[in-house]
Order: structure tokens, then sequence, then C-alpha cells
């Protein structure tokens, strides 16, 4: 069961803070400050929407630069160069430019992708990064050891300081509303299959996830900030949402755990079976 207990995100009350939000500005600003507030968000608003069409087009993009390289990866498995066309891939662009042209270091294809291919399923398994962390000297070794990151993690003091409550989780809030249910914890879009109505948590999203969004009554993403793609369109359908959480979201979290969220104050507890929020609708 999934109870969403309350949101602020929907039509009226929408139009309403932004009735008050003008009726602020009028009595606290004077005529002149008043010109130049509407200015600024004259343009602010033009230009989020901007560089909104701007990611929209370069995601579009990228569609069709997949359906060359695919046409390029079948012309690579009729070649018998590769064993299946997305395993082009596992290729740079530089590496497909210079076969075609005749200037591969290395004819072997299927063997590069058979390399990139176990050093990714490693990087799928092992540490991820910090979201914020500074490197000194040389940055490959670091890489071949993950756990050193940790150590150089700039946030780290922030986040064992994030809560004081170890059944809370906090992060950044970005569309508020409060909701109480199960959540559903996925590492990709592919384990989405069968969402309904539940919490959807993930480390992060891309424009590809947007389908979902009116399937979950909630989202929570361990990455990203207020002007991340994902928040944007969280904002626009009123759907509770907070981001950049810390403590180990993706880890303390497993499938089918009771929570509650607020994504007005970023919050997400942990609840037990016996627990609830007193909600006053009860």
């Amino acid at each position: 069961m999934h109870q969403v207990l309350f949101c602020s995100g929907h039509g009226e009350e929408r139009v309403g803070d932004q009735g008050e939000g003008r009726g602020v500005v009028k009595s606290t600003l004077r005529w002149p400050q008043r010109v130049l507030f509407n200015w600024v968000l004259f343009h602010a608003r033009r230009a989020v929407k901007h560089r909104e069409n701007l990611r929209f087009s370069r995601t579009k993009l990228f569609g069709v630069f997949r359906t060359l390289f695919r046409a390029i990866g079948h012309n690579l498995v009729q070649l018998h160069l590769l064993k299946d066309r997305q395993d082009v891939f596992y290729l740079t662009v530089e590496e497909i430019c210079a076969f075609v042209d005749g200037r591969a270091v290395s004819t072997d294809l299927a063997g590069l992708v058979e390399l990139r291919r176990r050093e990714y399923d490693e990087y799928r398994k092992g540490l991820s990064p910090p979201e914020r962390f500074m490197l000194r000297g040389a940055c490959g070794p670091y890489f071949l050891f993950p756990q050193l990151l940790d150590d150089l993690n700039l946030l780290k003091q922030h986040e064992s300081n994030a809560s004081l409550d170890p059944n809370v989780l906090r992060g950044t809030p970005c569309c508020p509303g409060v909701v109480e249910g199960v959540v559903r914890v996925v590492t990709s879009i592919k384990e989405t299959e069968g969402l309904n109505g539940e919490i959807l948590v993930t480390a992060k999203t891309d424009p590809g996830w947007v389908p979902l969004y009116p399937l979950c009554s909630g989202l929570v993403i361990e990455r990203g900030s207020l002007l991340s793609h994902s928040a944007v369109v969280a904002r626009e359908l009123g759907l509770p949402t907070i981001v950049s959480v810390s403590g180990g979201l993706m880890k303390r979290l497993k499938t089918g755990m009771r929570v509650c969220m607020d994504g007005g104050k970023g919050t997400v507890t942990l609840l037990g079976e016996d627990q609830a929020v007193d909600s006053g609708l009860k």
C-alpha cells in the first residue's frame, strides 16, 4: 500500500504559491527594485527553458548517433569482426574511425570488446567513487584501488554529520510532498518492470527514465542536484523528489522496505513493520 500523505506540487497549490510569491515581492521591493527583479526573473525563466530545450535536442542527437553506430556494428558483424552489433559500443569513436580509415593499431576488434567488457563488469561490481574528491599526482593508480578515493572524499565529514538518527537519510529536497510506502531499489532501467506506485530509488537517472515517473509515488536519487534533469521534470509533474542523498542510500535501502519520504525537508525515514506516520488522515 502506498499512501500519499501530503503533496504540494500540483495545480491549485502551485498557482497559490506563485501568487503568494508575487505578493511578497510587491510588498517588499520598491518600484525600481521590482522592475529589476522582474527583468532578472524573465531572463532566468527563459534561460532555464532554453537549457532544457538544448538538453532535449542533444538527447535526440544521441538517438541518431546510436542508430548510425548500430549500423556500423551490423557491418562489422557481417565481416565477422564482432559477435553482436551492440558490441560496437565497447569501442571508442576514434578506434572505429581509425579502422574505417585503415589507421587502426589493432584489427582485433573482438579482442578489444572482450577486454572492455571485463573491465566494465569489474567497474560495476566495484565501489562507487565519492561525489566530491580531490586527487594529487597521477590519477590512474587511484582508480586501480578505488577504496583510496574514500579517504579523499571532500564531503565525508558532512555525510557523517548528515543525520543524528540512524534511521533517517538526508538529501536535497527538489519537489515537496510526503509519501509513505515501499521502495523499489534499482540500478538500471531494466529493473523497473512492473513498477506500480512504489517509491523509486536509484543511484542516477537520465532523460530515458522520465516515462517511469507517472508510475511511481516518489523519487529518491543518490546523485544529482536541483537543476538535474530528473529534478526539473519531477517538479513539473509534482512528483515528490529528493536527490543527492548521503548516508549510503543504495546500500541501506532494499526493495520492499517501507519508508516515509518528505520531499520538502529532503528526508527519507526507514520504518519498521509496526511504525506508521501520523498523517492526520487516519
